[in-house]
């Protein structure tokens, strides 16, 4: 239940309403957004009643509805946060023998990335209605990136890492 009272739940609630009230002024077309919330808290309700009210899935690699931090592994290559929060540890990614690649999907939630500044990297940002916050470059609202790491290579082993923002935000950090 920390998600009903934690702050995203309510500026992402306070961005719609105030949202819907700029569409009904300007455009006349009335959006139930406290019916849609309502509808929204019980499909979650639900989602944690089928699922023995524990999302924790961090073995795979998602983070639903909470607050959690992951590490990267050699087993697992995609990241999602959906309707939460999180810490993604890619810094101990290993790219000794070969190329790395990594999928981080953010979905109605805020996630904090962190990369090794000694591992070279390409990252492909997409953001959706999102911000998403890089190493001198901050991407607001829509956008596509390509950050590369001062020490990127093509022809040297390094890190590829797509990230998707979508209505959420993300920042990559280095650590």
């Amino acid at each position: 239940m920390h998600v009903l009272f934690g702050g995203l739940f309510w500026g992402v609630l306070l961005i719609l309403l105030g949202i819907s009230i700029v569409i009904k002024a300007v455009f006349k077309i009335d959006i139930p957004v406290v019916k849609i919330v309502f509808a929204m808290l019980l499909i979650y309700w639900g989602l944690k009643i089928l699922f023995g009210f524990n999302f924790k899935s961090h073995s795979s690699g998602n983070i639903i509805f909470e607050e959690s931090k992951l590490k990267a592994s050699k087993s697992k290559s995609e990241y999602n946060i959906v309707f939460g929060s999180g810490e993604i540890d890619l810094s101990e990614i290993d790219i000794s023998e070969k190329n790395a690649y990594a999928e981080v999907n953010i979905v109605f939630g805020s996630g904090n990335i962190y990369i090794n500044p000694s591992i070279p990297a390409l990252i492909r940002v997409s953001s959706v209605f999102a911000e998403t916050k890089l190493p001198g470059k901050t991407i607001n609202f829509f956008g596509d990136y390509i950050y590369k790491t001062e020490n990127y290579s093509q022809d040297k082993p390094h890190l590829y890492l797509k990230l998707d923002v979508v209505f959420g935000s993300a920042r990559i950090g280095e650590s």
